[in-house]
């Protein structure tokens, strides 16, 4: 427990970028496993072995670093990226998320998440699985300007809605308690 402190602190004190497990930044793509597309209403996907994803073929890739975004090219010319924004007093950490399907969209989210451990047998033999298992999200819409800040339990956004060519709308204060 001490140790994921640790790493929580160095993290918000400036460390590298990205969600660390293991002392590594979760890929981008593993973390994308978890988006919902803009088409469905709900999660297909709600936990993601982090070992596992982490030694996938699928995402072998290097990931990029654009300031404190971890960034992911996809093969068919889009990209999906998240930031680290921090862990809530109840251990719940808090990414954002971006992605382009490599048009003009640029659609947003913020994903709550935990690292849980369960044990798991495979091919008879048992191991510790850390999942990074999805405790909720909150869409950001596409191209909407947002500030987050986190305190306590509570998620705070600021979002000004994109409307085109009319610019973006007014600011829109929404809290979030996070369980």
């Amino acid at each position: 427990m001490l140790l994921i402190l640790i790493a929580v602190l160095a993290q918000a004190a400036g460390g590298p970028p990205g969600l660390a497990w293991h002392g590594a930044p979760v890929h981008p793509g593993c973390v994308g496993e978890l988006s919902t597309s803009v088409a469905d209403s709900r999660p297909i996907v709600a936990a993601v072995d982090l070992e596992g994803c982490g030694k996938s073929n699928k995402y072998s890739d290097a990931p990029e670093t654009h300031e404190r975004w971890l960034h992911w090219k996809i093969a068919d010319g889009g990209y999906f990226q998240y930031q680290y924004l921090g862990v809530l007093t109840n251990g719940v950490q808090v990414v954002r998320t971006g992605e382009s399907g490599g048009g003009s969209g640029y659609f947003q989210s913020l994903l709550f998440l935990r690292i849980t451990t369960s044990t798991v047998v495979e091919d008879g033999v048992a191991r510790a699985r850390d999942a990074l298992t999805l405790v909720g999200s909150e869409s950001l819409g596409d191209r909407d300007q947002a500030t987050i800040t986190l305190s306590g339990n509570a998620v705070t956004i600021k979002r000004r809605e994109f409307r085109g060519a009319a610019g973006y709308g007014p600011e829109k204060t929404t809290v979030r308690i996070i369980q």
